[in-house]
């Protein structure tokens, strides 16, 4: 069981290094980040609570692929991550950067996903297959929490330290673009399962781009609070 635990939190415990990294101009409290990764597990354990009532649709064609990518995953957990974010912050003295909004969010991304990535490896431990799952969960599932936290935190941020006549358009956009890019990202994986092996081939191909251009798009996202907390940039 301990080696699942490791196995399980290991790649969230790299991308929380690889953020503390990042934010090292002017961190945040140890505390907080503990705080931020704790309310990613409450987030993790609301949607459980919220969605376990909701019925279950096998995924038998992309229309039920796309229900169970969005309704049953990217819009519950994504809103429920920023739930956590706005009570994680709305009282926080020590948010007072771009970047913190980044470093905060993908905590709680990271906690959320390190709560899932234990209940699936035990899962997988039943049929003798958690170290395959673990290996492509590290790969893939614990970094996609960790940019869609950086979407959110970018956004949120974005909201908190812009021009107030955008704000309400910031907070919809750290909203809704997590959710549409975790609601992507489940329903592509879960439709490969319902078609042809050629076609999954593709639908693969295609995710692997996708997966790689929201990494590219995560890493120009941070760079670009970086740079405006240096310059004291107000816009």
């Amino acid at each position: 069981m301990i080696w699942i635990i490791i196995a399980a939190l290991a790649p969230v415990f790299l991308l929380f290094i690889y953020i503390l990294v990042k934010d090292m101009r002017q961190p945040e409290p140890l505390r907080w980040l503990m705080k931020a990764l704790l309310y990613g597990v409450f987030a993790a354990l609301l949607v459980i609570l919220v969605m376990t009532p909701v019925p279950q649709i096998q995924v038998v064609n992309w229309t039920t692929a796309f229900y169970n990518g969005f309704v049953m995953a990217g819009i519950p957990e994504e809103s429920a991550k920023l739930l956590m974010l706005w009570l994680l912050l709305r009282k926080n003295p020590y948010y007072d950067e771009r970047l913190d909004g980044i470093v905060y969010a993908t905590c709680i991304g990271l906690g959320f996903a390190g709560l899932e990535n234990i209940g699936y490896l035990i899962q997988g431990a039943a049929n003798g297959e958690w170290m395959s799952i673990g290996i492509s969960r590290a790969l893939f599932a614990v970094p996609g929490h960790f940019f869609f936290g950086v979407v959110m935190g970018f956004f949120y941020a974005m909201a908190t330290f812009s021009n107030p006549r955008y704000r309400r358009l910031n907070l919809f956009l750290a909203w809704s673009m997590p959710i549409l890019a975790h609601g992507l990202y489940d329903s592509i994986l879960m439709g490969m399962g319902t078609t042809p092996e050629y076609i999954a081939g593709i639908l693969m191909l295609v995710f692997l781009v996708g997966f790689n251009a929201l990494r590219k798009y995560s890493v120009r996202l941070i760079a670009r609070h970086q740079e405006k907390d240096r310059d004291g940039n107000l816009v």
